[in-house]
């Protein structure tokens, strides 16, 4: 039913293998093989990347929720019907998805299931011989089934497992002490890695947890890095070394969202400070706004009235117009007057 996921994983792990043996290392060494599953990891997590500065974005609004939702939970205890929703409203309110905060594990696991069936298939195919179809399945041709199932890394198969039986390893061709050596050194550095990379995520939360949560990150920082190192048990060492490659960018990509990408809290403007900023100086006359609404002056109308002919006939108590051709009367003296 996965096929076409195995197919994929196989894909890119072969491409990777023959540009290797392009630029001269040995086709069926254990390096060609290890830097092969290294670079399928770097791969898939540079894809991701977006992805997963969205989840760091996502943790810390989560964290800066949290006193908001613990409310809700305390305000609608008893009706979860009500409750889903006002966390959806703020959810939206918010505008952000649960669903980006656990997308990059989402999308890992698939790899990490592909490349697990993968691995196991070529420590199957030890023993098969040639001609049979199970060697050309996922893309692989029957000389790189064979090739990738006797690769070996420092001695160590990368198909072969700590629990596996002395015998078995020496079936794949590898040395048991080696076998054991090297798979115990890459579990301690890649649970050491996921350690630190839980320190790192606590240096850059945006609050620092409280009750029930700080109780589960406390869990947390040490439960993640003790199932790294009891999966040492269960995985083969190929499968070891994608994860270890894996803990080990996370552990880079959280310290460089750390350094460049740190949570600033917004600025929060203190009571008092406006009114301070717009108080006058001592001695100084304040300075009020102009409060006055600007009326635009209206536009000179043209009259096109025509005016009104002149008249000889004088206004109501105005002196008469003689005009031009009337010579005009002299006015009586004041000593006329006397007399």
């Amino acid at each position: 039913m996965l096929d076409f996921l195995y197919t994929a994983v196989s894909w890119v792990l072969l491409r990777w293998h023959s540009l290797f043996t392009a630029i001269g290392i040995d086709k069926d060494s254990g390096l060609n093989w290890a830097l092969s599953i290294v670079f399928l990891v770097i791969t898939a997590r540079v894809l991701m990347f977006r992805f997963f500065v969205k989840q760091v974005h996502y943790q810390r609004k989560m964290q800066q929720m949290q006193p908001r939702i613990q409310k809700l939970r305390e305000k609608y205890k008893n009706d979860r019907a009500t409750l889903q929703q006002e966390m959806m409203k703020l959810q939206q309110e918010e505008g952000f998805n649960p669903i980006s905060g656990c997308l990059p594990m989402l999308l890992q696991i698939p790899i990490f299931i592909a490349l697990y069936h993968v691995l196991r298939h070529l420590a199957n195919s030890v023993h098969l011989p040639p001609g049979d179809p199970k060697l050309t399945l996922y893309s692989f041709t029957e000389s790189e089934t064979y090739s990738a199932a006797r690769a070996k890394l420092f001695g160590a198969p990368l198909a072969a497992s700590l629990r596996d039986s002395a015998e078995k390893i020496v079936q794949l061709g590898g040395d048991v002490t080696s076998t054991r050596v090297v798979i115990i050194v890459l579990v301690l550095v890649s649970s050491a890695a996921t350690f630190y990379t839980q320190i790192l995520v606590r240096r850059g939360q945006a609050t620092v947890p409280e009750g029930t949560a700080a109780t589960v990150q406390r869990i947390m920082l040490y439960f993640i890095p003790l199932s790294v190192l009891f999966s040492g048990l269960i995985f083969p060492l190929g499968v070891l070394l994608y994860w270890f490659t894996s803990n080990t960018w996370t552990l880079g990509q959280q310290a460089y969202i750390n350094k460049f990408h740190p949570h600033t809290e917004p600025e929060k403007t203190p009571v008092g400070e406006v009114g301070k900023a717009l108080a006058p100086k001592p001695g100084q006359k304040p300075v009020r706004p102009d409060r006055t609404i600007p009326v635009k002056p209206a536009e000179p109308v043209e009259d096109k009235t025509p005016p009104a002919p002149r008249t000889s006939t004088p206004r109501p108590g105005a002196r008469p117009n003689r005009g031009p051709n009337r010579p005009g009367g002299k006015r009586p003296s004041q000593a006329k007057k006397r007399r």
